[in-house]
């Protein structure tokens, strides 16, 4: 753990950075758009390019764009947050956009090859699953680190 987590622990008190964690859910609005969109995919197929259109943004990406006024501290505590944490967090923002990147992709084949039968099981399966690593990743900033396996997401393509 970081020498100076006590320290930030005190500053993020009262703002939306979990003090636990170091750590803000608010990230999670990056991800928020694209998750609409795989909602509404099955009945409206030509929101995928809403998906190409969508553009990862990392922690500290986010927020320096964010124009939250809690951003500066957000990017300031990041390096201490508890290692552990910090990596399961990491881990499964990776993972979400493996999944943003693959369902992408294949749902772009689905789609030029006619199976809007399959395209629409697939995107709302994969709506499901995203809609629960943003659950998990809200689970990790608030302490906790439950994750979704490199190996269930890869099994899912």
């Amino acid at each position: 753990m970081s020498d100076k987590f006590e320290e930030y622990r005190l500053k993020v008190a009262g703002t939306n950075i979990d003090q636990r964690s170091l750590l803000s859910t608010d990230y999670f609005n990056t991800f928020n758009s694209v998750a609409m969109v795989f909602d509404m995919l099955p009945d409206m197929p030509e929101l995928l390019e809403e998906v190409d259109a969508w553009q990862f943004f990392d922690y500290i990406e986010h927020f320096r764009h964010s124009g939250l006024d809690f951003a500066d501290l957000a990017i300031e505590a990041y390096p201490h947050a508890p290692a552990d944490l910090r990596a399961a967090f990491e881990s499964k923002v990776a993972g979400m956009r493996i999944i943003v990147e693959e369902t992408r992709r294949t749902l772009h084949l689905l789609q030029e090859a006619g199976e809007m039968k399959t395209f629409s099981t697939f995107a709302s399966h994969i709506a499901e699953i995203f809609h629960q690593m943003m659950d998990e990743g809200g689970a990790i900033i608030h302490g906790e680190t439950t994750s979704l396996s490199q190996d269930s997401i890869d099994q899912m393509f």
